[in-house]
């Protein structure tokens, strides 16, 4: 027997050795336990933090992805009108090629005659600038 403080002894039997191989082994096993929490702890944490990094990668990706898709709708909305500008501009200018739209101008806006033409001012219509576009 030995003596474990002054009034208990501890017996020297299989049972109390069996015993106490359990409790050092459940200790062992508690450290380890304990040991591997904390490692999957950081682990889950490490890999946490660079989830939410991606994340925020994929936020902001996203958000500029609609930033460029209204810039792209916007510029295409100048685009289509430009066209019809352009459109509307050629059509004026082949009228320009026409002899008679072109002499009808000339009359309208200038005033020019004919040899041998009278023109007749009425008061109630006003006569067109000469800078003002023909629609």
């Amino acid at each position: 027997m030995t003596q474990h403080g002054a009034k208990i002894s501890k017996l020297e039997n299989d049972f109390t050795r069996r015993r106490e191989q359990e409790i050092n082994y459940s200790r062992a096993t508690h450290s380890l336990s304990s040991r591997r929490k904390k490692r999957a702890m950081v682990i889950v944490g490490v890999f946490l933090f660079f989830a939410m990094i991606f994340t925020i990668q994929i936020v902001r990706a996203r958000a500029n992805y609609a930033d460029v898709n209204v810039q792209i709708a916007k510029q295409r909305g100048k685009y289509h009108h430009q066209q019809a500008v352009h459109k509307s501009l050629n059509a004026r200018v082949s009228q320009l090629n026409d002899k008679n739209y072109v002499e009808k101008i000339i009359r309208d806006r200038y005033y020019y005659t004919k040899p041998g033409e009278t023109v007749y001012s009425f008061p109630n219509k006003a006569p067109k600038d000469v800078n003002d576009v023909d629609e």
